[in-house]
């Protein structure tokens, strides 16, 4: 059976793909980094047990580690893990924030899968790496408005931020590496949200932050248009198709856009409608983003910085996103694996149900 080195493990989806993994009885190598005040294997079991409560943990190993640190960082014991049989590298570790500076989504996202990297090559010398699966973002296609194919990467697009930024440059350290001979997959998942089936998420960041003001009854003004495509998926959809990739020998060298596609992307508009629904707050009122940016943010800004200055200081990253998005192709996907993305509004009542009920993660709910 496949061993498997998995980095970022306890992030939203890295933790649903352990438990899977764990759920397979596979053995799994995670890396977490060291923190003065946790145990690292305590702090795993938790992330495990807070995730999927009767996953079996004995095939799981725990090594400390850092993405940005020659061979990720690992000690001699994990090192001695690597070398008792053929490993699948799953990186997954990077820093998701829209708004931390360059140079650290340099470090951590580029830097990390450059080490990720360096690992999987010793193992392909060696004989023993079954192949490296990339995690990466749908959203390394920027400010692009068209439909975008798998087989995309650098078209000359313009990344919105420095997340989009460091994503792309990752992808293409890793398409440098397939060039060499590496064997390569890169998973592209849009936004996730929680389990479509409790609604469940281990974080609240992205789509959930501009929620949690209109729900705390914050802010119901949206610098962005209304018939705005977005493309959301939950972590279950994206960790069980992730999964199937997984067995599939074809999916070596490919791209794969785990997204709702052009089929059951939805809308602005229509996300806000269901979250009015279960907030039970007033209509939104939208602004065009372009109108905001032009006219109005020179004299609006200093004012919310007074009366909102949390709207005012991270609001602004949002903003490209409720002004337009690309449309992602699932060619690839649907043609290796039949799982296919429940539709946004057949589950997203229960993604911002759950979200409220945690008052979006400050409150522990029960798997």
């Amino acid at each position: 059976m496949t061993r498997y080195l998995l980095t970022g493990a306890t992030g939203f989806l890295g933790r649903e793909l352990l438990v899977r993994l764990l759920e397979r009885r596979a053995d799994v190598l995670v890396t977490t980094r060291p923190r003065n005040d946790t145990d690292p294997v305590a702090r795993l079991t938790e992330v495990v047990r807070q995730t999927a409560p009767d996953a079996p943990l004995n095939t799981m190993t725990v090594a400390l580690g850092d993405v940005t640190q020659d061979g990720l960082g690992l000690d001699a014991d994990a090192r001695a893990w690597l070398d008792a049989g053929p490993v699948q590298v799953v990186h997954g570790a990077a820093e998701v924030r829209f708004d931390l500076p360059f140079a650290h989504m340099l470090e951590q996202n580029v830097g990390g899968t450059k080490q990720a990297l360096s690992v999987a090559r010793a193992l392909a010398e060696q004989g023993r790496l079954v192949r490296f699966d990339h995690v990466s973002t749908a959203y390394v296609a920027g400010d692009r408005e068209d439909v975008v194919s798998e087989d995309d990467v650098d078209v000359g697009q313009t990344p919105r931020n420095a997340y989009e930024r460091t994503k792309l440059m990752s992808e293409v350290e890793v398409g440098a590496a397939k060039a060499e001979g590496l064997p390569v997959t890169v998973h592209r998942p849009s936004i996730i949200v929680g389990d479509s089936r409790t609604g469940r998420a281990s974080s609240f960041k992205v789509l959930y932050w501009p929620m949690k003001v209109y729900a705390r009854g914050r802010f119901r003004t949206l610098f962005g248009r209304p018939d705005c495509l977005v493309d959301v998926v939950p972590v279950d959809y994206v960790a069980d198709a992730m999964m199937a990739l997984f067995d599939r020998e074809e999916a070596v060298g490919r791209t794969f856009h785990l997204a709702a596609g052009p089929e059951r992307q939805s809308t602005i508009a229509e996300l806000v409608v269901i979250a009015r629904e279960v907030f039970e707050r007033k209509p939104v009122r939208y602004i065009d983003p372009d109108l905001y940016m032009k006219w109005l943010r020179p004299v609006l800004k200093p004012l919310l910085m007074l009366v909102r200055p949390d709207v005012a200081r991270r609001g602004g990253v949002f903003l490209p996103y409720l002004r337009s998005n690309p449309t992602f192709s699932t060619a690839n996907t649907e043609s290796l694996i039949e799982l296919r993305p429940p539709k946004v509004a057949d589950y997203f009542d229960r993604i911002m149900r759950y979200a409220q009920e945690s008052d979006f993660g400050r409150v522990r709910l029960l798997p």
